[in-house]
């Protein structure tokens, strides 16, 4: 996921972690927290509301199934995925709105194949998995020192900020330094200590390579929702980019992607790959119906019953 998309790791790698609002061009004047709870200084209120994300994900090792729907400039698709302990598994259900055809039928259950039957495949992927997941920890980790953040308010139980970059940030690497060009709002759950919504755009051009590898036209825009899916599991349920640029050799970028999860149904903590693709056989979970999430089975039920002793 570089050149073209490397502004989509940087900016989905920022999103894994966040909330939505509007995008202040400038710090408010004053910056007061609209609880007495709260820390005086909305940037390190941040910094905590951080350490609990990482925290809280490397702890969470449950395994949920959901309804995957993408769109970007080459793919429109809904697929029927689930976690496993060996990586998710994903059956296609819908392209472009439409079922698949036979042909299209038959390279998707190609694809699921090949990952299941083949350990160096799965190798690969959980390679590249743990690369993407280094880099988000290390953007998450850098989020309070390169904004400042001010509070903005409170909305519907939720705890408003706005950032903007720090000018005293050093970005230590060229992905960190799409950050200084970055600004927006925040929304965070006091309760859970999670980042609810963020929403943000380029208030300036970003360049790489002096700008002849890759340049990011100033306007563009992103967004993303979290939410707790069930059993205090916080996912990114909608992702949402717009940017324009260009790579290596001028050429253009047009890039526009939205993803969107759904129905949540939580499944086995011990699911192989084998397991889930049985699962995508029978289709018989009650599965994708309804917007709440379920449990899969009698041992997940106990698992959960377990934790809340």
């Amino acid at each position: 996921m570089f050149l073209l998309s490397r502004y989509r790791v940087l900016v989905y790698l920022l999103a894994v972690l966040c909330a939505a609002a509007a995008f202040p061009q400038s710090p408010p004047a004053i910056s007061v927290p609209p609880r007495p709870d709260l820390p005086k200084d909305a940037t390190s209120y941040i910094r905590d509301i951080i350490k609990n994300e990482i925290d809280s994900d490397a702890k969470d090792h449950t395994l949920w199934r959901y309804r995957f729907h993408r769109e970007d400039e080459k793919n429109n698709y809904d697929r029927d995925v689930v976690e496993t302990r060996e990586g998710q598994l994903a059956r296609t259900l819908l392209i472009a709105g439409k079922p698949l055809t036979q042909d299209e039928r038959r390279k998707d259950e190609e694809r699921m194949q090949k990952l299941v039957n083949s350990e160096e495949e799965r190798a690969k992927r959980t390679k590249r998995e743990k690369e993407d997941t280094d880099k988000a920890v290390q953007m998450l980790k850098a989020i309070p020192d390169a904004f400042v953040f001010k509070y903005a308010g409170e909305e519907a139980g939720l705890i408003r900020l706005s950032f903007f970059p720090n000018p005293h940030y050093d970005a230590p690497t060229r992905e960190l330094q799409v950050f200084k060009s970055l600004s927006g709002s925040m929304w965070v759950d006091p309760a859970a200590r999670h980042l609810s919504k963020i929403q943000g755009q380029l208030f300036e051009d970003v360049t790489f390579g002096w700008g002849f590898l890759a340049r990011l036209n100033k306007g563009g825009t992103f967004s993303v929702v979290q939410k707790n899916v069930g059993d205090g599991h916080w996912d990114v349920t909608e992702l949402d980019v717009n940017m324009t640029g260009h790579a290596i050799l001028f050429k253009n970028i047009v890039a526009r992607q939205r993803e969107i999860k759904t129905d949540y149904h939580r499944v086995a903590d011990d699911l192989t790959i084998t397991q889930a693709y049985q699962l995508l056989e029978k289709n018989d979970a009650g599965t994708l119906q309804g917007g709440s999430h379920s449990v899969a089975n009698s041992r997940t039920q106990s698992q959960i019953a377990a934790k809340k002793k």
